[in-house]
C-alpha cells in the first residue's frame, strides 16, 4: 500500500496542464498519478495511448488494471477517485484525496485552470465521482 500518496501529490501543484503530460513541465490527470506514484518507488503505469476522450471505458478497465474494484465507501485521504466531469461523458478524470483546511481536498490536473490545483472537495466535485479507489496490498 502506497501510504502518504497524497503528501506527494501536493508537490505538482501549480504544474501546468498538458494533455498526456507526464513531465514536471506539464500533467494531466493521469500523469499526476503516475509521477506521483514513481516518486513514491512505484514504476506502475504501461503508457496506453489515448485520444481526447476516453472510449469504451477504457479508463475504468486500466483502474482495474492496476487498483483492483472500486470500493463501496466515501472517499478518504489517500484514495483516488474516477470522475466524469459531464454526465453523458465517460469517465476521464482522476483526482487524489488529500486534507483541505475545510475538511477534504482533491489535488487534480484540471484542464479548465490550466495547471494541478488543490482544491475543496465540495458536493459539486463529489457528484462527479463515479468510483473510489484505494492503493492494494501489493503496493
Amino acid at each position: 500500500m502506497i501510504e502518504n500518496f497524497h503528501l506527494k501529490a501536493h508537490k505538482y501543484i501549480g504544474v501546468r496542464f498538458r494533455h498526456r503530460g507526464r513531465t514536471e513541465r506539464g500533467l494531466d490527470c493521469i500523469g499526476l498519478l503516475v509521477l506521483t506514484a514513481k516518486d513514491c518507488g512505484y514504476d506502475i503505469y504501461k503508457e496506453i495511448p489515448y485520444g481526447r476522450e476516453p472510449k469504451n471505458a477504457m479508463m475504468e478497465a486500466q483502474f482495474f488494471e492496476y487498483l483492483g474494484n472500486p470500493v463501496d465507501k466515501k472517499p478518504e485521504v489517500n484514495d483516488i477517485v474516477l470522475m466524469k466531469l459531464r454526465p453523458e461523458a465517460q469517465p476521464s478524470h482522476v483526482g487524489v484525496i488529500t486534507h483541505h483546511p475545510h475538511g477534504l481536498g482533491i489535488i487534480h490536473a484540471y484542464g479548465e485552470a490550466g495547471r494541478v490545483v488543490h482544491q475543496r472537495f465540495s458536493n459539486k466535485i463529489a457528484n462527479k465521482v463515479v468510483g473510489v479507489y484505494e492503493w492494494p496490498e501489493r503496493y
